[in-house]
């Protein structure tokens, strides 16, 4: 992202961020010789005059530095932690705008990343890509992600200017005080079960219904299989996607209903 941006701005990363605004040659020379580096919230901070003495001009020139870094996209950041999980942990970060608004510079929309990093530096956990328009003061963004046993000191969540060299920040979210909850064992292992047949269902009405697709329970549903349809017991099943949840809940209620009634005719029950 530095070299596109260094690039697209025909500068060096390390060069002056000023620089990218629309000042005379005399403001950025006097603030490049003038001994001592300033950030743009720096320069923002101090007044026309101190400006026009840093750079050795006048406070005209002071105020044109001072308007430039007040433009200049900064932003500060807070965040907030709650645990998801024994293992998962929700990060709530907030991005306040903290630059004044020009619809000449900054056009219709600043675009820029945040994403969380581990501790390290090496790897993004996750990010998230995001705009300020000019009626924008804060905008709230809330990560997921995964805790390691052992928990790191920290993430770091990490402001990218997608336009402007220069324009980053970072903010360490401690979690040296975070207490995560206890592992749950309340949830029941997959056991190694063989499957189960359609033919175990002992109803042949259901077997003839559903054996076009249907030849064998698959793990989860032979597990399940006694509480759900020899007994009269609340199950809760949690469990992926497509692994066969809502098939053992038709044919629980459709064995209920024939058990009851098993003298009738039970096809009346599939009209």
């Amino acid at each position: 992202m530095g070299l596109t941006k260094a690039i697209e701005k025909r500068l060096w990363p390390f060069d002056e961020p000023l620089r990218q605004f629309d000042l005379k040659a005399e403001i950025i020379y006097g603030l490049q010789n003038s001994g001592e580096e300033y950030s743009p919230a720096e320069l923002a901070s101090m007044t026309a005059a101190e400006l026009g003495e840093l750079v050795r001009l006048n406070e005209r020139h002071g105020q044109a530095l001072r308007n430039a870094a007040q433009q200049f996209p900064t932003v500060k950041m807070a965040s907030s932690l709650r645990p998801l999980g024994s293992n998962v942990l929700k990060i709530t970060v907030s991005v306040t705008r903290d630059f004044n608004w020009s619809s000449k510079v900054h056009d219709s929309g600043e675009p820029f990343w945040l994403w969380v990093e581990d501790h390290e530096g090496v790897e993004i956990l996750q990010f998230v890509h995001l705009l300020f328009r000019e009626s924008t003061k804060t905008l709230d963004v809330n990560f997921v992600v995964s805790i390691p046993s052992n928990i790191p000191p920290y993430f770091t969540i990490r402001f990218v200017s997608d336009r402007w060299i220069g324009a980053e920040d970072e903010h360490h979210v401690s979690l040296n005080e975070l207490v995560m909850p206890a592992p749950s064992l309340d949830h029941t292992s997959r056991l190694d079960l063989p499957f189960l047949s359609l033919s175990s269902l002992g109803l042949p009405v259901l077997q003839e219904v559903y054996s076009p697709q249907l030849l064998d329970f698959n793990a989860i549903q032979t597990q399940v299989f006694w509480g759900l349809i020899n007994t009269s017991m609340n199950v809760l099943i949690s469990a992926p996607v497509s692994c066969g949840k809502s098939l053992m809940g038709y044919l629980a209620i459709w064995s209920a209903m024939i058990s009851r009634d098993i003298h009738s005719n039970p096809l009346r029950y599939f009209l």
